[in-house]
């Protein structure tokens, strides 16, 4: 699941890239954008979920609702002729999910609960690109009744539970710069495209210019005009550092308390772990002792039974030798 999220991440991404890229419309770049701004922040929430098999049924149900959504929902006409981009990509995701569900049942046929996806997903369809979502619970639970999947009990193992916090640790960083420029980019696509703020820019350039003409013909004002603004840059200049200082100190602060919570979760659950691997040693230890106590019996046992036997031997054959001295 976690290669998945990887493959599922940079697919949208080169899939949304190739439609900005291949079109000229405007609108058709800013929905492509919005697509892979919002479908992997669901996907990543979706596949690290506490529980595996859940995030399992949860991105499954999401990729077949975004493909639903681009093929014949309300998104079927966001990319224009460019839709099919989108479709393929969904499609490729959708076949790779169907393949790892079939390496979660002993008979590979997943045939019933691909069919309970695709039923509850064509229920309740994504409606926007914002993809608002019902929750997909309920439908694990049939999904394990109907295909036996025992897929829950492996999160319990420490070990697992150690990657998937690591897992989710380098999908976030990796995801968060590119999220940020996502966003930073969609908030500069809106300003450009309004036309109140077109309009004032436009103002305020024609402003600027009347300005410089004004400023040209005054030297004295300008020297006046430059001393008071290097002063103001200069205030500006001491400012933004004071709250760059203060954000760092703030970020550290924030990055030492989860560094200690996560250390804390860290050792509590190598102690469980630890205390759970002496209690299984001594158990072994104690069956293994048992054991060999009952075998060194049996075996003290037949000695005995031997030794008896051997010394019975003994004194006939002494009983024997004696009668035929007697007789010679």
């Amino acid at each position: 699941m976690n290669d998945f999220f990887y493959r599922f991440e940079r697919s949208i991404t080169e899939s949304a890239d190739s439609i900005i890229r291949a079109s000229s419309d405007s609108r058709i770049d800013q929905e492509a954008l919005i697509w892979k701004m919002n479908a992997i922040p669901v996907a990543n929430g979706s596949i690290y979920n506490n529980d595996p098999f859940l995030g399992y049924i949860d991105v499954a149900v999401f990729t077949y609702q975004m493909k639903l959504f681009f093929e014949e929902g309300k998104g079927k006409d966001l990319f224009g002729e460019h839709q099919k981009i989108a479709i393929q990509t969904l499609d490729m995701l959708w076949e790779e999910i169907l393949n790892i569900g079939r390496d979660l049942v002993p008979d590979k046929d997943i045939s019933e609960g691909r069919k309970l996806v695709i039923e509850f997903a064509e229920k309740n369809p994504i409606t926007s690109s914002y993809f608002v979502r019902k929750s997909t619970i309920p439908l694990m639970t049939q999904i394990q009744m109907v295909e036996k999947v025992t897929f829950k009990g492996l999160a319990v193992d420490m070990s697992q539970s150690l990657d998937g916090l690591r897992s989710q640790v380098s999908s976030y960083m990796e995801v968060l710069p590119k999220q940020v420029r996502w966003e930073a980019e969609y908030l500069l696509n809106n300003t450009l495209n309004n036309p109140e703020l077109s309009s004032r820019i436009d103002s305020l350039t024609q402003l600027l210019e009347r300005s410089v003409l004004f400023i040209e013909s005054s030297p004295e004002l300008i020297d006046d005009q430059r001393e008071a603004a290097f002063e103001d840059i200069r205030a500006e200049r001491i400012a933004v550092l004071q709250a760059i200082r203060q954000e760092r100190a703030i970020v550290l602060e924030e990055l030492k308390s989860e560094r200690a919570i996560i250390i804390g979760e860290l050792s509590e659950e190598l102690t469980k772990q630890q205390e759970a691997i002496i209690q299984d040693l001594t158990v072994l230890t104690n069956q293994s002792l048992e054991i060999t106590f009952d075998r060194m019996e049996s075996l003290v046992d037949k000695l005995y039974w031997r030794t008896v036997v051997l010394i019975s031997v003994l004194l006939v054959v002494v009983f024997i030798g004696l009668i035929v001295y007697k007789k010679i």
